[in-house]
């Protein structure tokens, strides 16, 4: 969620009861999760953080305020790190050796090799809409 202020997003937090319900299903799942297949007094640690996030939501969701921009402030330096770092991947990865194996086959998407013609517009026939069409377009 964000607002536009002078131009620009502002990322805007999410509610200390949103927040709150959020860690306590998170603290609750990893509390069954350790329940099932890890040591006991870790479990029972996990639902203790899981209980006082349930409970800290329903009476008094402003103690969460301080965790809530920290988590907020967290995401924000997480995102700026690991964007460009996903996006490096997928470029390099994916875009790159499908452009590489386009340019080995002759792909011309554009038309732009060099040839000895007048013009680089493409002729349509039918010709198109009528120029009288584009008058008063708004």
């Amino acid at each position: 969620m964000s607002t536009k202020s002078s131009g620009f997003l502002v990322p805007v937090l999410p509610s200390n009861r949103r927040f709150g319900c959020v860690f306590a299903a998170m603290f609750a799942l990893v509390a069954g999760y350790l329940a099932w297949r890890g040591p006991e007094w870790q479990a029972w640690s996990a639902l203790t953080v899981a209980a006082f996030f349930a409970v800290a939501t329903i009476l008094a969701p402003q103690v969460l305020a301080p965790l809530n921009r920290l988590w907020f402030a967290f995401g924000i330096l997480l995102g700026r790190f690991v964007n460009p770092i996903v996006l490096g991947v997928i470029f390099f990865l994916l875009i790159t050796p499908v452009a590489l194996l386009g340019r080995a086959f002759g792909r011309d998407p554009l038309s732009m090799r060099k040839r000895s013609v007048a013009s680089y517009w493409t002729s349509r026939d039918p010709p198109g809409p009528p120029p009288e069409s584009f008058r008063n377009q708004y």
